[in-house]
């Protein structure tokens, strides 16, 4: 199953008054991410220019959904797969590459110590790596699919006033920027990006020492830097409001959105890259998922004979 073709819906709970807020659903993709279009593309495109042979190892350094999208192309193609992962990453993206047959090193420290391991084994002649944070194949799955799709799907006459997209490994940012202002000029992309003392998975700062090669950040017209704990807790709103279990970097995203146009009004697409179930063993809702009340277990009841 090729990934893309998520819905574009509309978040008319949240939107401020007079504004319209649209978000592309991106867990919707196989392995329920956004990163599973670079994946799918940069896997095809190292097979089609003869850099993945046949059985060849796969490499790769993520903090999870890009690795998780390889784990699953590799499975099906019959090609072994290391990971390479900071050991902070949710039990649930371990969980899941492991169940697609994934190799994992788990790295101390963040996503950049991930990618020097990664490296190393490259290095030492352990296999192919598709580089996620150089791989052109990254931004173009989304300037040739991502962005397509949000232009067939766009509800409106007029073209969207914002494009709200998370800066990860810059894959998402520049290529959806790159075709949206191709056709929209005037439309506003903004940056939404963690802070260097408060990491959220998956999200990367411009003070980053390093900024991975593909990310084109003079498409960026507006940053915003929200903290984790932000986006946690707009997370439980987008749940209570709009009905969608969305992930730590969409709440960051749909936060950044939502005091903008509040502010500025307009109307928005925002990229939201995966939903919050991966990052429940982090627990970062305790509070509000405890049960209200204790309840022992029912008593089971008798089958028909």
């Amino acid at each position: 199953m090729k990934p893309g073709n998520t819905p574009l819906v509309e978040f008319r709970e949240l939107a401020p008054k007079g504004t319209r807020l649209f978000a592309k659903l991106e867990w919707y993709n196989p392995t329920g991410s956004i990163k599973d279009r670079p994946a799918w593309r940069m896997f095809h495109q190292a097979v089609d220019d003869g850099k993945l042979l046949p059985g060849m190892p796969l490499i790769e350094a993520t903090s999870g959904n890009t690795g998780i999208g390889l784990a699953r192309i590799a499975l099906i193609n019959k090609h072994p797969m290391t990971i390479c992962l900071p050991a902070k990453s949710t039990e649930e993206r371990k969980q899941l590459l492991r169940a697609y047959g994934a190799d994992l090193i788990e790295v101390d420290g963040g996503p950049n110590d991930a990618i020097a391991y990664a490296r190393h084994l490259v290095d030492e002649g352990h296999g192919y790596m598709c580089y996620q944070y150089g791989n052109p194949a990254n931004p173009a799955s989304h300037e040739f699919g991502t962005s397509l799709e949000i232009q067939r799907d766009w509800p409106l006459e007029a073209p969207p006033d914002h494009l709200f997209c998370a800066y990860g490994t810059g894959g998402t940012l520049t290529g959806n920027s790159r075709a949206m202002k191709r056709f929209h000029p005037d439309i506003q992309v903004h940056s939404v990006e963690e802070f260097m003392d408060d990491p959220i998975g998956g999200m990367r700062s411009q003070e980053d020492p390093f900024q991975p090669p593909v990310a084109d950040l003079s498409l960026v017209d507006r940053r915003h830097q929200i903290r984790k704990k932000t986006a946690e807790d707009m997370v439980l709103i987008t749940m209570n409001t709009e009905g969608h279990f969305v992930g730590t970097s969409s709440g960051a995203i749909i936060h950044a959105a939502v005091e903008y146009l509040q502010n500025h009004g307009g109307t928005a697409v925002m990229l939201l890259p995966d939903a919050g179930w991966k990052y429940l063993s982090g627990n970062p809702w305790a509070e509000a998922t405890q049960p209200t009340q204790a309840r022992k277990p029912v008593p089971a009841l008798a089958t028909a004979g």
